[in-house]
């Protein structure tokens, strides 16, 4: 056999090989898209849109209008927390000074209650 026939041999198998290799790839990357295709398609009878991406597509501004929406009630809601925070502040402040007028009559009444039993003590006692 010559050495033409040989390298013609070699490169035809070449060939087959590479030919066998590229269809098992395209088959393979045609049953993917097969799948892609399933699951992205609106196959509904009465569907608005044909496929998801249009549909998402016009989806996108009720989506953007309830965002908007969403952090609108967000913000209220904020103001409406640190509304609460500020009266809860108020309250406490409130209640600390009550407190602390309560102690100060208690202190003063103990006080009073001891120079009355002082006085009651000394009006009591016989003197000698």
């Amino acid at each position: 056999m010559s050495e033409a026939v040989v390298i013609q041999l070699i490169v035809t198998a070449g060939a087959l090989v590479a030919i066998i290799l590229g269809k098992v790839k395209l088959d393979r990357i045609g049953r993917d898209a097969r799948v892609s295709r399933e699951q992205t398609a609106n196959e509904h009878a009465d569907a608005e849109y044909p496929n998801l991406r249009d549909e998402l597509t016009a989806m996108r501004g009720e989506v953007s209008a309830g965002l908007g929406r969403l952090e609108a009630g967000q913000k209220r809601h904020d103001s409406e927390i640190g509304g609460i925070r500020h009266a809860q502040r108020q309250q406490t402040d409130a209640l600390a000074r009550l407190d602390e007028r309560m102690e100060g009559r208690d202190a003063e009444q103990r006080r009073e209650h001891a120079v009355l039993a002082k006085r009651l003590d000394d009006h009591l006692t016989p003197t000698t």
